[in-house]
């Protein structure tokens, strides 16, 4: 009999060939961060419906997301293109390089540009769109794409889709559930509720000629490789005397001959990341941002800074309270956000807690929506 209240790390350590230690409380990590997990490893309402379907949590995570903001064809297309192979094939040629490479950028381009999944997304649409006038090895040729794995992704979004309807997430006529699949924004945030927390910032080159570097928040680096739209971009084009770098979302860092490198990339702009990040720490204009004293935790997670009173109740201590009642008690006053403790912007008292509500009212949504929905008939 299975102990229900055995720990996960327990558990698995009776398997014939348990996982390393560091995988597992990584997996764990992540699970609670979605809310598929409670602080004492049981199983969510949520974990129930992301266990649903055939998916990594992540991406159930994401569709969720996308049938909220009623943009799921994309998504569709980017939970399957994520555990399959790359459509785009790679010609030998020098000159055909670069067409591929061109052909890429120009779908790119119809969700926004900049981004390496954007043009998957791109890719299948036109496919498909070609295909049904006729014109699918014309497409095909011309824009380097590989009609087998379209064939492939287009099966596979079939059946991923079933499994949403099998499971009352959507209705049996789901274009209500895609009005907004042609706005870049939206698309983009759905991205990064897919690949969240995978986030890193672009480095300019070492040397001219060099590969861009990717920097993760652990202070990991890596090449990102060639063939990413995001490295056809001059440094001139990506980068200036006052911002720093893009911020980007990525599917995967692999090793290889060349060390660590970045596969498929996503610029991206600060709000998904405010609207989904798990931390997200507010100081004064003036202030040090790395001092962690001077930082006010909007997500109120301060469980290391909780007293006792009298009663034997909890709370957060009296100055934490009023260092932040400093923080946020001019609205239009200059504010830097952090997130996950290393992207920062600038910005007021008063859009931090316009950020705050979203937060608050987005993960109550979502969590309705995912609770009710087959009860509801979504």
């Amino acid at each position: 009999m299975l102990d229900p209240n055995c720990k996960v790390v327990d558990f698995l350590k009776k398997t014939l060939d348990p996982p390393v230690l560091e995988t597992i409380n990584n997996a764990i990590a992540v699970l609670q961060d979605i809310g598929a997990l409670s602080l004492d490893e049981q199983l969510t309402e949520m974990g129930k419906k992301l266990g649903s379907l055939p998916v990594h949590p992540l991406t159930s995570r994401m569709l969720f997301f996308s049938i909220l903001l009623n943009c799921l064809d994309p998504a569709l297309t980017l939970a399957c293109a994520a555990d399959y192979r790359d459509p785009f094939s790679l010609p030998m040629l020098p000159h055909d390089k670069q067409r591929a490479d061109a052909a890429r950028a120009k779908l790119a381009s119809l969700y926004g540009g900049h981004s390496d999944q954007l043009a998957i997304v791109a890719a299948f649409d036109c496919w498909k769109s070609a295909k049904d006038r006729g014109l699918e090895s014309w497409f095909c040729s011309e824009y380097f794409v590989s009609s087998n794995i379209m064939s492939m992704l287009s099966g596979m979004r079939q059946q991923l889709l079933n499994e949403l309807k099998r499971s009352g997430f959507v209705p049996d006529d789901v274009l209500s559930c895609s009005m907004n699949a042609r706005d870049p924004g939206i698309v983009r945030a759905v991205v990064v509720a897919g690949l969240y927390p995978r986030v890193g910032r672009l480095l300019p080159p070492v040397k001219i000629g060099k590969a861009f570097l990717v920097e993760t928040g652990s202070g990991k680096k890596a090449r990102l490789l060639a063939r990413s739209i995001m490295s056809k971009f001059s440094s001139h084009e990506l980068f200036n005397e006052v911002d720093e770098g893009p911020l980007l979302v990525y599917d995967e860092i692999t090793r290889g001959d060349a060390g660590l490198q970045v596969r498929n990339c996503t610029a991206i702009s600060p709000l998904p990341l405010l609207l989904l990040a798990k931390e997200i720490a507010v100081v004064s204009g003036e202030e040090n941002r790395d001092d962690p004293a001077e930082k006010d935790d909007i997500n109120g997670s301060h469980a290391d800074d909780k007293v006792v009173n009298d009663e034997g109740e909890t709370g957060i201590p009296e100055n934490t309270i009023k260092h932040g009642e400093r923080i946020m008690n001019t609205p239009d006053g200059a504010v830097t956000v952090v997130i996950d403790g290393w992207i920062s912007f600038r910005t007021t008292a008063l859009e931090v807690a316009q950020i705050y509500c979203l937060r608050e009212r987005l993960s109550d949504a979502i969590l309705f929506k995912v609770s009710n929905c087959i009860d509801l008939g979504v």
